[in-house]
């Protein structure tokens, strides 16, 4: 499929899930895609009582951006992938995010698709404080955390994330992708439209829901994963998050940025299968 625009993007990483045995559920309002097949002959056949891992996307994205990692996962454990409120498929499509919103269709989704297991979150960015976030309301769920450039601190992004000129949203696109990246016209034309009506526009209560003063409050053992040329989130932003949290340890990917899992997934998923 050839790629022209950010809406066959979406398309095609869904559809992408979907071929690799995925299937579509939805639970009021909120979308999410669940593995449901058979792992190739010699592999390890996903036991239920080991618990399902859960991948939570980032602000302006949809579950789709997990196709390049998730199906090798789910040929090892269940994998549930939620359209976070607001993106995606997933309700309301216009209004107000509240963060308390995201967090409550966050947990009914893990309820719904695996009600009495424990669970491994992997968040990216603001996936990765909903991940931190649940694992503040529920710890007795909670197994593995893996944070992916992930928020949690109460400090300001080191690149903004709209754009009104293309020259803004090239230098937006190399830090969120990596200094050698090469956009194509449809995602510099993608990045300027979300300076109107983008689901991160819409966020509220980010101040009711900081983090930072309970973070060692987290008993979860946690894996972050970074990229060396994060531009969003930089490395010394994580570090300070490993050491806020009591358990972490740290997995740092060259030639990655702010979507490691896209940008060098291979690499991604050594670090994610070491832990899990």
């Amino acid at each position: 499929m050839e790629i022209k625009s950010s809406a066959d993007f979406v398309r095609m990483t869904r559809a992408a899930l979907t071929g690799a045995g995925f299937v579509r559920h939805e639970v009021d309002g909120t979308v999410y895609f669940q593995s449901s097949f058979s792992p190739r002959r010699g592999e390890k056949v996903p036991q239920a009582d080991e618990g399902s891992i859960v991948f939570v996307h980032g602000a302006n994205d949809q579950a789709g951006t997990w196709f390049t990692v998730a199906p090798t996962i789910a040929q090892m454990r269940r994998v549930i992938i939620p359209d976070l409120p607001g993106h995606g498929e997933s309700a309301p499509a216009s209004g107000p995010l509240p963060i308390s919103l995201i967090a409550q269709r966050l947990a009914a989704v893990i309820d719904h698709a695996a009600p009495t297991q424990r669970i491994t979150l992997v968040g990216n960015s603001l996936g990765g404080w909903m991940a931190l976030l649940y694992a503040l309301q529920y710890p007795e769920r909670v197994t593995q955390l893996v944070l992916e450039s992930s928020g949690g601190l109460s400090r300001p992004l080191s690149s903004p994330l709209t754009a009104q000129t293309r020259g803004e949203a090239l230098q937006i696109l190399s830090a969120v992708h990596g200094p050698r990246y090469e956009p194509q016209d449809w995602v510099v034309d993608a990045l300027l439209q979300r300076a109107k009506g983008s689901p991160m526009l819409r966020l509220t209560e980010l101040l009711e829901h900081d983090i930072e003063p309970r973070l060692g409050q987290i008993k979860s053992p946690a894996t972050l994963i970074w990229g060396a040329d994060d531009g969003v989130v930089p490395l010394s932003y994580g570090e300070a998050l490993r050491d806020a949290l009591p358990n972490a340890t740290m997995c740092v990917i060259e030639g990655a940025a702010h979507i490691a899992h896209m940008q060098q997934p291979r690499r991604f998923l050594e670090c994610l299968t070491a832990i899990s």
